[in-house]
């Protein structure tokens, strides 16, 4: 029984599909950021200045570093699939090339 052939032109599209999945991620991962970060602003009073103290939400954080980190592994997936889409690796080799004359019998 033989395997399967690798170099299949459909894992292009795959490829394609996984990138912009990739991109929507990548969106959502700013999106989740800038929702972790807190600015209160607490006005000045009668001989002090303005207090401006910046709140980092720990849970937005993580889910923006997870969907960054899901980002980079599925435009590695792309990446193989692009590859295997567009070239694979003979598994049956021409015979090397001789490049000298045979010893004579």
């Amino acid at each position: 029984m033989s395997s399967p052939r690798l170099n299949q032109p459909w894992r292009a599209a795959v490829a394609g599909g996984l990138v912009v999945v990739a991109a929507l991620a990548v969106l959502a991962a700013v999106w989740s950021w800038q929702h972790g970060i807190v600015t209160y602003d607490l006005p000045a009073g009668q001989g002090t200045p303005e207090l401006v103290s910046t709140r980092f939400v720990g849970s937005w954080m993580a889910g923006a570093v997870g969907l960054g980190t899901l980002a980079a592994l599925l435009l590695v997936g792309a990446g193989r699939q692009l590859v295997l889409a567009l070239r694979t690796r003979d598994s049956n080799p021409l015979p090397p090339v001789q490049s000298a004359e045979p010893p004579a019998a």
